[in-house]
Formats: structure tokens, C-alpha cells, sequence
């Protein structure tokens, strides 16, 4: 069954930064959604994580919802459709695990790429003055050795 959506200019309970709640509240996915596209580098892995693997993040409160659906099978005699919802459960717990790993990447992997990008925009004014040192590549791409080179084959 697919979600249903929120029709237009219809909240559901919760809210992000422009609703004035705390980012703790549940807000909506399409709130997330925004918010991470137009995150600034230094503070990706905080709302990623916030967003996803936090105890109030989406997993958790999916995680919620499958073991609250699960009893309620369970208590009105729905064994099949309990069963089938512990199996998710449980596969939703092993990715909220992996999810909170690549949150603990990004939060190392994010840094170092700015760092990286920031240090490689500062060109020292010698270098691009003089060209670059001795030992250092230039943008020119090497020529192809002559053993790497087929001949064609001649025409009699």
C-alpha cells in the first residue's frame, strides 16, 4: 500500500526550525527531507543522524510503530501479520545499526573532505607565479609510452 501524502498546506503534528519546535520534535519527512538537502557540510552528519538514528529519529519511531502494530496483531488474533512484523522489526533494527555506522563515517568523512578542498583552493602566491616545484605534477597528462602503442597494420 503505497503512504499517503499530506495534502497541501496540511501539517502533521511536529515541525522543523520554520514551524518554531525544537529539531527533537517528530517532524514530518518532507521537513528532513529539506532541511538535509540544505545542510551545510558542518552539520550533515549532525541532522543525518538526528534525522535517522537519534532516539526520536525516524528509525526509532518505525521501530515503534512496527512493535506497537505487531501487538495489536497479536492481541486481536492477527499471528501471521505479528510474525511477518517482527521479521521487519528485527531488519529494521540491523539498519538503524548500519545506518548509525555511515552517521559516524560522515561525521569523519565530511571534515577531512572540506579540509582537503579548502587547503587545495589556497594556492601559495609562489606557485602560481612561478609554476609549480620541482617534483610536483603539472596538469599536463603524460605521454603514452611507445610500448603502449599499437601500430596499425600495413596495407600491402
Amino acid at each position: 500500500m503505497p503512504p499517503t501524502v499530506p495534502r497541501p498546506g496540511h501539517r502533521v503534528h511536529g515541525g522543523g526550525a520554520a514551524s518554531g519546535l525544537s529539531p527533537r520534535t517528530a517532524a514530518p519527512a518532507s521537513d528532513w527531507n529539506d532541511r538535509l538537502a540544505a545542510a551545510r557540510p558542518e552539520e550533515f552528519a549532525s541532522l543525518f543522524h538526528e534525522a535517522l538514528t537519534d532516539d526520536f529519529g525516524a528509525v526509532a519511531r518505525l521501530h515503534q510503530m512496527l512493535e506497537t502494530a505487531s501487538e495489536w496483531c497479536r492481541t486481536h488474533g492477527v499471528r501471521g501479520s505479528a510474525s511477518e512484523l517482527d521479521a521487519l522489526t528485527d531488519r529494521l533494527t540491523d539498519l538503524g545499526e548500519e545506518l548509525h555506522l555511515v552517521g559516524e563515517g560522515l561525521g569523519h568523512e565530511i571534515p577531512s573532505r572540506s579540509d582537503r578542498a579548502a587547503a587545495a583552493a589556497r594556492v601559495s602566491p609562489a606557485v602560481a607565479v612561478s609554476g609549480p616545484a620541482v617534483g610536483q605534477q603539472t596538469q599536463a597528462p603524460a605521454p603514452i609510452p611507445p610500448s603502449a602503442v599499437r601500430s596499425l597494420p600495413r596495407s600491402r
